[in-house]
């Protein structure tokens, strides 16, 4: 499972050793601009999509890959519109 430490099972949960430094890899957080829940591909990552992080730095970002990117990402978003 981790190459970084010696995975552990606590009652059926396979675990990384405390203080492994790829922990954060299997945590959902949440997109600081939309909210929807994504898994980080980087360890400093705080948004699900480019589209994101430039909307949160007042810039536009109307890309077709980018909105396509979006709608996999965060399907809940669709159905808000």
């Amino acid at each position: 499972m981790c190459q970084s430490c010696e995975v552990l099972r606590i009652n059926g949960v396979l675990c990384h050793e405390s203080g492994c430094p790829d922990a954060w890899r299997d945590y959902d957080r949440e997109c600081e601009e939309c909210g929807c829940d994504f898994r980080p591909e980087e360890r400093d990552q705080a948004f699900c999509s480019p589209c994101c992080a430039a909307a949160h730095y007042g810039q536009e970002c109307d890309c077709e890959s980018c909105e396509t990117f979006r709608r996999e990402t965060c399907p809940a978003e669709d159905d808000e519109e």
